[in-house]
């Protein structure tokens, strides 16, 4: 018996009892379903908490502070019990070491400080990122408009707006803000022109200027004038409400406003780094601690938040097994009626000389024919499923049912594989049948 032979013969045997067969596929077909749709539900969570922390900022961003957390063990049992911060001194030194590591493709250090902003009779505060422009767009900082500011020269100093900023302008006697009846901000890149000040005096109207404990007022701080030649995107990048600026011009605006800029310009606020891949980060991000500084990444809290999704694509493709259990008891229990059915025609077929393997080989592939066109049939219902859900129930929550290919291979195999060791049993139970015993059968 061939192949050909042996296929053709599993099939027709099953047609001839189309509906126990049916019925047999049909419960194959429910506990395929039930676990691809159930693990589906599992890797669309998953895939909501990747978008989310890449909406949150880049995965591949490491970020370096300028303290680190020194961990408190007991003295005996060496357990920890809590912490402390520690600073660290983040330099150009630094700098320099974090791009020799392996897997960085830039780095970028910066100051944060404030300012405000004066447009003729308009006012609005800034968050001010003092950065390498050369390296922002790397740290996704994309443009919605103008053009990115280039390093300070002289007193030019150049500003790319956040992505709000334009629209953030008030006036601070009336209180209104500098929009128009569509909503768009009157204040724009190529008809205002900006004043930068350190020193809320200035913008807010307070009389003199800083007062010190024993008295003595500091002079009021400086206008500098502010040439915007930008404004950011807010796709991409959650840190787009900060205004950015030359870190060379911050530098030096806040050796000039000591009074009123609280930065030590000896070291760097934070340091990012960019990785190549998103693969290379927690390896950069370990060798950076082992270095001594504190450094934190989004790809900490997606580690942790995928575990627990792991948890649960387990919880609930184990929830989707017990329906594919049931099919597979329920094959194993269509294939031991098939053999009470046929007990003659299986003794004739030994009689004839029909080898063991062949008759097991029969019923193995009657079970594996049930198995591919349940896992078939129920795939198909699955992604029939994942539609309506996607359509009608999990898009309103921010969820999703998503069918790798991976999934749809591996259920189909799996499908199969569980046919198979159904069908083990009833196979070997039929090769072990005295011949003779079986043509004296009713």
């Amino acid at each position: 018996m061939n192949i050909l032979d042996m296929l053709l013969i599993a099939f027709m045997n099953l047609w001839r009892r189309k509906l126990r067969a049916f019925l047999t596929v049909l419960g194959m077909v429910i506990g395929t379903a039930s676990i691809v749709v159930m693990v589906s539900l599992g890797i669309g969570i998953n895939e909501s908490f990747r978008e989310n922390y890449e909406r949150a900022g880049s995965l591949t961003t490491i970020n370096v502070n300028s303290y680190r957390m020194i961990e408190t063990k007991e003295k005996d049992s060496g357990k920890v019990i809590g912490g402390r911060a520690e600073e660290v001194v983040l330099n150009d030194k630094s700098v320099q070491a974090f791009k020799r590591l392996s897997g960085v493709v830039a780095v970028m250090p910066m100051y944060e400080t404030w300012g405000s902003v004066k447009s003729g009779q308009y006012i609005t505060d800034l968050s001010i990122l003092g950065v390498d422009l050369e390296a922002a767009e790397a740290f996704g900082f994309n443009l919605a408009e103008g053009r990115m500011a280039r390093p300070n020269t002289g007193t030019n100093y150049e500003v790319v707006f956040g992505s709000w900023t334009l629209k953030g302008f008030y006036n601070p006697k009336t209180g209104k803000q500098a929009l128009d009846a569509e909503g768009n901000s009157r204040i724009t890149l190529e008809h205002s022109r900006f004043q930068l000040t350190f020193d809320w005096s200035n913008i807010y109207g307070d009389q003199g200027g800083m007062i010190l404990p024993e008295g003595e007022t500091i002079a009021k701080g400086k206008y500098y004038k502010l040439n915007a030649v930008g404004v950011l995107s807010e796709e991409g990048n959650n840190n787009s409400y900060y205004s950015l600026m030359d870190v060379n011009a911050i530098k030096r605006l806040a050796k000039e406003n000591k009074q009123f800029i609280g930065i030590d310009t000896s070291k760097y606020s934070q340091i990012w780094v960019k990785c190549a891949d998103i693969d290379d980060v927690l390896a950069v991000q370990e060798q950076i601690i082992e270095m001594g500084y504190g450094a934190y990444s989004l790809q900490d809290a997606l580690k942790a938040a995928q575990e627990s999704s792991k948890q649960l694509q387990m919880l609930l493709g184990a929830i989707g097994g017990v329906a594919l259990l049931v099919a597979a008891i329920g094959i194993m229990n269509t294939m031991m009626m098939s053999i009470y059915e046929r007990t003659r025609e299986i003794g004739i077929i030994k009689v004839l000389g029909c080898r063991m393997s062949n008759i097991a080989g029969l019923f193995l592939t009657e079970a594996a024919y049930i198995g591919f066109f349940g896992g078939a049939l129920g795939l198909a219902l699955s992604y029939t499923l994942s539609f309506i859900l996607n359509r009608f129930l999990l898009g309103n929550v921010g969820l999703s049912s998503v069918i790798p290919l991976y999934l749809s291979l591996g259920a189909l195999t799996f499908s199969v594989f569980v046919a198979l060791i159904s069908g083990m049993y009833p196979a070997m139970r039929a090769m072990r049948l005295s011949a003779l015993a079986a043509i004296r059968a009713e």
